[in-house]
């Protein structure tokens, strides 16, 4: 017996939605969510009736920011470990956690408020 024949071949790569891995889809879930929920704190200070310090966060978009890189990397695990279960192409599940990445860095800069904010 050769090392050839000792391992199981791997089955054919797919582009089926159904091959990706779940934390994927749930990283995606949760960063359109992220946009539509909103935990958020804002502090201002005033002197005289003129606003002299303000103060913004958004700890939803922080969570979604976090949560969205927790599944990017889940995903790419998931995939690794078990290409029997998620047969997808590889590529695919790092172009999709490529789209987690971007969407945790709008989210955190959210969140604090460097985009968007009413300060």
């Amino acid at each position: 017996m050769t090392a050839n024949e000792s391992q199981p071949l791997l089955p054919e790569p797919t582009t089926k939605l159904r091959d990706i891995p779940r934390a994927t889809y749930i990283g995606l879930v949760i960063g359109a969510l992220g946009f539509v929920i909103s935990l958020s704190s804002t502090t201002s200070s005033t002197v005289n009736g003129v606003q002299t310090a303000c103060s913004y966060q958004d700890y939803g978009a922080m969570i979604a920011a976090a949560l969205c890189l927790v599944c990017a990397v889940a995903g790419i695990v998931q995939r690794r470990k078990h290409p029997y279960q998620y047969p997808v192409q590889q590529w695919i599940v790092y172009v999709l956690a490529g789209v987690l990445t971007v969407l945790a860095v709008v989210h955190a800069l959210r969140g604090f408020a460097v985009i968007g904010g009413p300060c």
